[in-house]
């Protein structure tokens, strides 16, 4: 149980510095050597820490190298644009889902036949 908590605890450490590592290089600007000197780290790590967490926090590594920079009128539209999608689908989505009850309701009662249960045999 212990070298699951030391194992557990050092891959929070490592994504910690992973995290340290991005915001001290995209956000403050501190080039990879520096990075590098501040953290004990070599280059090559600090390079693949970046890359990692990237990969893994795809969205909060964009955020981030947004951050500082002003939004532009087509980074305004295209998120206009995807809000715009996302309603669309979810009309869609609602459309379908009251048709799904709607037959459900109408084989329950023209056939007898309740289809919520009729796949569980």
């Amino acid at each position: 149980m212990e070298k699951k908590k030391e194992r557990l605890q050092s891959l929070l450490d490592r994504s910690k510095l992973e995290k340290y590592c991005y915001e001290m290089f995209y956000l403050q600007g501190v080039p990879v050597a520096e990075v590098a000197r501040k953290t004990g780290l070599n280059r090559q790590t600090i390079y693949r820490y970046l890359r990692n967490f990237e990969a893994i926090n795809p969205q909060v590594a964009e955020q981030m190298k947004k951050n500082g920079k002003d939004v532009t009128p087509d980074d305004y539209k295209a998120l206009q644009e995807e809000v715009a999608r996302l309603q669309g689908e979810l009309k869609r989505e609602k459309l379908r889902a009251d048709f799904y009850e709607e037959m459900v309701a109408f084989g329950k009662d023209v056939y007898g036949i309740d289809l919520k249960k009729a796949g569980t045999k």
